[in-house]
């Protein structure tokens, strides 16, 4: 049984640096990935599942301290270790103060390194193994017919579609797709297409050659030859490119494909899930997606319903949260509290279960007692129970900003690149302003 890589972010102004621990990393089976420009840090970690942070503290732009402030308050259970050239007890105590698990000096001790790692990622198993994250918890009889399509499909080798809204759990349908296979002890290879942009969606997908590009300083393999045998999963299929679409429909038919940049023809056997949050009929009306593309991935075509719609599982929902958050946070709260128990009734849940997941993550960082409060949850929540709590500027602006971005969403029919030009921004720039308020 092969199990999922344990993903290592390096940040270090030094290239050198970052590229012979990635390959010490490598050579120990982790998956090193690495940023020079500690700016792109916090968006490495947000849009891919990073399992440990290294990072140097001297480093232009952002010094590394307050980069570990920023990674810990957006993430505050990301593991970090700090190395640096110019060691210091002040420097050492402040790491630590800030969420640091450990501080190494350079020229660095690899072996003591790598020891370390293991011990996180042991940790890591554990905790996992503790709770389980990826079960999908339900007694709505839409999602339990919704179980019934999974039990049924995985065996199989069909391509699948999974539809619905933004924060349904698409990607668990994929995962249980995946694990109930005979492909399970394989790779589960995910793909972002709405947060890659175009002219770097193909180099992800298919790999590159060395010098395919400016920047291709060395041959990158691609997840299709990372999948392997496994699953390859196409989160928001919706937003590929037009000029990728056919290649990827090449793969679907005969199972071949080449980097970019290359002239060998490779071949993959991964089974491919996709899914998408919009209207894949008006996709096809509007000639945004090829027709011979969709046929092809949706065999099997199964539809998560919203949360508003599945309003009988939010009990059971917080109740499979707050199990992980106290083991997460190491805390021992019970329940929610009756008026959160009315909040959470009363509210639409625009961003469904992945909204109900953060609103119950933060408050449990905050909540040190039993039980979760009103005055544990976001300040936008509060107003749910009809007075009160008086609006805060932060609360109405959230709501501002989720009216405008759906609004944007539903005069384009869901496509994300047409909605950022009616909002005036850029398309990465609403996609992060959707995750932060719970629509992503």
């Amino acid at each position: 049984m092969r199990a999922m890589a344990f993903t290592i972010l390096v940040a270090d102004d030094e290239r050198e640096m970052c590229l012979s621990l990635s390959e010490i990393f490598a050579a120990h089976g982790f998956l090193p990935l690495y940023a020079t420009n500690p700016l792109e840090v916090l968006d490495l970690v947000a849009r891919s599942a990073i399992d440990l942070v290294i990072m140097d503290i001297r480093m232009p732009q952002l010094g590394g301290m307050d980069l570990l402030r920023l990674l810990k308050a957006r993430f505050p259970s990301l593991p970090v270790i700090m190395i640096t050239g110019y060691p210091s007890i002040e420097s050492a105590v402040q790491s630590m103060r800030y969420g640091a698990l450990n501080f190494f000096v350079k020229p660095l001790k690899t072996r003591e390194l790598v020891r370390e790692i293991e011990t996180i990622r042991s940790s890591a198993a554990r905790t996992a193994a503790a709770v389980d994250r990826g079960r999908i918890v339900t007694r709505n009889p839409g999602m339990l017919r919704v179980l019934e399509e999974i039990r049924r499909v995985a065996p199989t080798e069909a391509p699948v579609l999974v539809t619905g809204e933004s924060g349904t759990g698409k990607e668990l349908v994929a995962q249980a797709i995946h694990d109930g296979s005979g492909r399970a002890g394989e790779p589960f290879v995910k793909l972002n297409c709405a947060s890659i942009p175009d002219t770097l969606l193909e180099s992800e997908l298919f790999g590159h050659e060395k010098g395919a590009f400016t920047d291709a300083l060395r041959r990158h393999t691609g997840k299709l030859e990372m999948a392997d045998r496994g699953t390859i999963f196409f989160d928001e299929i919706g937003d590929m490119s037009p000029r990728t679409q056919p290649k990827l429909l090449r793969v679907l038919q005969d199972g071949e494909f080449q980097r970019v940049g290359g002239t060998d023809t490779l071949r993959t056997r991964a089974r491919l899930v996709a899914a998408t949050n919009r209207q894949v009929e008006e996709l096809l009306a509007q000639g945004l997606f090829r027709e011979d593309l969709f046929y092809r991935l949706s065999v099997v075509r199964i539809h998560l319903p919203a949360l508003r719609e599945r309003m009988d599982d939010i009990d059971l929902l917080v109740r499979h949260f707050l199990d992980l958050f106290t083991v997460t946070y190491a805390k021992e709260i019970r329940d929610i509290s009756g008026p959160v128990r009315e909040i959470f009734a009363r509210h639409d849940w625009p961003g469904n279960v992945r909204e109900l997941r953060n609103c119950l993550e933060r408050a449990a960082i905050f909540c040190d007692g039993p039980l979760i409060g009103e005055e544990h949850l976001p300040s936008q929540y509060r107003e749910l129970r009809g007075g009160g709590f008086p609006e805060s500027l932060e609360a109405v602006y959230e709501k501002l900003s989720r009216q405008r971005i759906a609004e944007a969403l539903a005069r384009s029919s869901g496509e994300k690149q047409k909605a950022a030009k009616l909002l005036r921004i850029s398309r990465k720039t609403l996609y992060n302003r959707m995750k932060k308020l719970g629509m992503e």
